[in-house]
């Protein structure tokens, strides 16, 4: 799977190459043209993101953080895609965020007050999540340099988090004591979402900033949702190519407590336009 994540983030930049190799001798206008035609575009994306999850159960909680070196390794499957359509002011749009990581660890170690051994203290944790974004959108404001959409839809939401702790006492060489504890959550929720997206043309060239934020709440009294992104993008005649930085994140309470899950790094996505 790691593999199939590699050639994903190749074919990403192999169409950025392509892109930029492309000279035109006419300079695409990021900015969409609003009419009665069809518009339909679709995004393949790849997310180095550094995350961290933090598991609360009664009044105890336990935090696992991940460095987008160690969720690029400790990846075992992911897949990011988004699609939009629009005909006149009135569209919608689709977003899949989907991985799965395991192996994420931590570990410390100190000496016994005496000073005959070591107590050894460690974490490893795996998670999945998925959050699938669906909204149907406005063009609330359109001029030469700065489109705007607004955007009113659902977000479902599912994770699961498993955080391992070992404890080991080890006395002049001999394990006197190991202790393992497992805290687990499994969640799912669809929140409601409000929100815009859009996009600013840099001066009157094919560069472009595009941007994207939301906020959403579901039916607990903790029960919240957000995203964020910005960066720069440059356009073609057929799509453009983005390097923005992203960040998700979600907090979902249960009857013992709940799960605060942020990931958040740069993302490369290619678009094409249909």
């Amino acid at each position: 799977m790691k593999i199939q994540l590699s050639k994903a983030l190749f074919s990403i930049l192999a169409l950025a190459g392509l892109a930029s190799a492309q000279a035109q001798s006419v300079t695409v206008n990021p900015i969409p043209v609003v009419n009665d035609d069809w518009r339909v575009s679709a995004s393949i994306n790849g997310w180095g993101s550094a995350s961290s999850a933090t598991l609360t159960e009664g009044r105890r909680s336990v935090t696992s953080t991940n460095s987008i070196s160690q969720n690029l390794s400790d990846a075992t499957a992911g897949a990011l895609f988004s699609a939009e359509a629009h005909k006149g002011d009135w569209g919608m749009m689709a977003d899949l965020v989907y991985w799965s990581l395991k192996d994420g660890s931590s570990s410390r170690a100190a000496y016994t007050p005496n000073g005959d051994g070591t107590i050894s203290v460690g974490d490893n944790a795996a998670t999945t999540q998925t959050a699938l974004t669906g909204a149907a959108t406005y063009t609330a404001y359109k001029s030469a340099s700065l489109y705007l959409d607004g955007l009113l839809g659902l977000r479902y939401i599912s994770s699961t988090t498993v955080i391992n702790s070992q404890a080991i006492v080890n006395i002049d060489g001999t394990t006197t004591a190991d202790r393992n504890r497992s805290r687990s959550s499994d969640l799912h929720t669809t929140d409601a979402i409000v929100g815009f997206k859009g996009r600013y043309r840099i001066a009157d060239t094919s560069w472009f900033i595009p941007f994207y934020a939301d906020g959403g709440k579901g039916p607990g009294s903790n029960d919240t949702t957000w995203q964020l992104q910005a960066g720069v993008g440059d356009a073609f005649s057929w799509g453009d190519v983005t390097l923005t930085y992203r960040a998700l994140g979600f907090v979902l309470p249960d009857n013992h407590g709940g799960t605060n899950y942020t990931s958040s790094g740069p993302q490369l996505a290619a678009t094409i336009n249909f």
